[in-house]
């Protein structure tokens, strides 16, 4: 037996504990790496969302309804129970230069078909006029481009 076997245990020791802290070393710096890259892609999707703006809506109805919501992206932003022939509004939505879609719920007193005006102005001063049709309870998803 060549050598002394406590030697070659601490050297092997060593070696590993070597190996072990410059791992661990190239490790600390990729994930920091990774975590500067998904903290760029973040701060480059916020910079892609629109600034909440206030946007006027006015409303008019055909005949009475009984209630009446508007959602963007799913949330309710504006909702009326009763709400008179014409009514007013401002929502709060971010609004991109591409348009934005609403969801309008309408219930209608009645059997007879009635009919819902909207009446929109971008934040870029741009008017838009959309229609919903229907009898009794209707459910659509206008576009304002």
């Amino acid at each position: 037996m060549r050598g002394l076997p406590l030697f070659r245990a601490l050297g092997v020791f060593l070696a590993v504990l070597g190996l072990g802290v410059g791992l661990h070393f190239w490790l600390k710096k990729q994930e920091s790496e990774r975590m500067n890259a998904v903290s760029a892609e973040v701060a480059e999707a916020a910079a892609d969302i629109p600034p909440i703006a206030a946007v006027p809506v006015v409303l008019s109805f055909s005949q009475k309804a009984t209630s009446v919501e508007i959602r963007y992206s799913g949330k309710p932003v504006w909702t009326a129970e009763h709400p008179g022939l014409q009514e007013k509004c401002t929502l709060q939505i971010p609004f991109p230069k591409e348009g934005v879609e609403l969801s309008v719920s309408v219930e209608f007193e009645g059997e007879a078909q009635g009919a819902m005006r909207l009446q929109l102005r971008a934040p870029d001063g741009t008017e838009y006029d959309r229609s919903l049709w229907g009898a009794r309870a209707v459910e659509a998803v206008i576009p304002f481009p």
